[in-house]
């Protein structure tokens, strides 16, 4: 009975941690989520030594899902695809940082119709192992 309570409890502090918003969105909210999942956003374009190109694919969408899609690009033109689905929800009411799970967060620092631009950070501010890179995605054309 006591790990029963106990599995609720914790259930609920963790479900906690992720900001669902019931209702209905202001208009700033609603522009945001527009902006964030309108269209598909792109990192930038790598040419590796051996001249194959790599680049990201994000399409977030408004369900509260996600596909990250690597692609790579031959030097015959051969495009090789691999893809990640998940979930991903607003981790703070002003909506300036995208929760995806196991310690994985965007913190938004630009958002326009040309450019997306996030600190791609994993851990939580304070850890020690806590890491933060700069990430700028572009529409994808």
């Amino acid at each position: 009975m006591k790990k029963s309570i106990f599995i609720v409890f914790a259930t609920l502090i963790l479900a906690s941690g992720c900001v669902e918003k019931t209702g209905y969105y202001s208009d700033g909210e609603e522009d945001t989520i527009s902006l964030i999942c309108d269209n598909p956003w792109a990192s930038e374009k790598i040419v590796d030594d051996e001249g194959n190109t790599h680049y990201t694919v994000y399409k977030l969408e408004k369900n509260g899902t996600y596909i990250r899609t690597f692609k790579s690009i031959d030097t015959d033109g051969k495009v090789n695809e691999n893809s990640i689905t998940g979930r991903w929800s607003f981790y703070d009411p002003s909506s300036k940082t995208i929760y995806f799970g196991d310690d994985h967060y965007w913190d938004i620092e630009e958002l326009t119709t040309k450019k997306f631009a996030v600190y791609d950070r994993w851990g939580e501010y304070g850890q020690i192992h806590m890491s933060r890179e700069y990430l700028e995605l572009t529409p994808l054309k």
